[in-house]
């Protein structure tokens, strides 16, 4: 009778472990998946904010657009490397070892991409010059202090 009973206790959550570890796995490999989509289109639209300060001749509204889109990937890649997500990712282990500096780097990142945003809706070509070099400064020293090669 006892084992009869242990089996029934037991057997929904030798059911459900290999379940709820999945589940697991797929949430991290969607956040890995959501960072490194966040870091591509970052790295593009730095280069498409580049190509559209032209002083006087500024595209704004589409410096306006590209800034918050830059915010807004930075602000999601705050909340994109949970503790586990480690595994199959290009971020190298210091990333969850040693987080503080990490996570400065990226505070730091978004203060440039939210004056960024800022100087392109009041149109401040020099202050947009300092949030594009703020940031992008920001972004090779995390790459040499966080991204794995291979």
């Amino acid at each position: 009778m006892k084992k009869k009973v242990c089996a029934l206790v037991l057997l929904p959550l030798v059911i459900s472990l290999p379940v709820l570890a999945k589940a697991g796995i797929d949430s991290y490999d969607q956040a890995i998946a959501q960072r490194q989509t966040a870091f591509s289109s970052i790295e593009s639209d730095l280069k498409t904010a580049s190509k559209s300060i032209d002083g006087q001749d500024s595209d704004w509204q589409q410096l306006v657009l590209i800034s918050e889109q830059l915010a807004d990937h930075s602000k999601a890649l705050m909340t994109l490397f949970p503790e586990g997500s480690q595994s199959g990712s290009k971020a190298k282990k210091e990333v969850w070892n040693k987080p503080e500096k990490f996570n400065a780097l990226l505070a730091q990142m978004d203060t440039g991409f939210q004056q960024m945003h800022q100087a392109s809706e009041q149109q401040n070509l020099s202050e947009l010059k300092t949030g594009l070099s703020q940031a992008e400064k920001t972004c090779r020293s995390c790459h040499r202090s966080y991204r794995s090669r291979f």
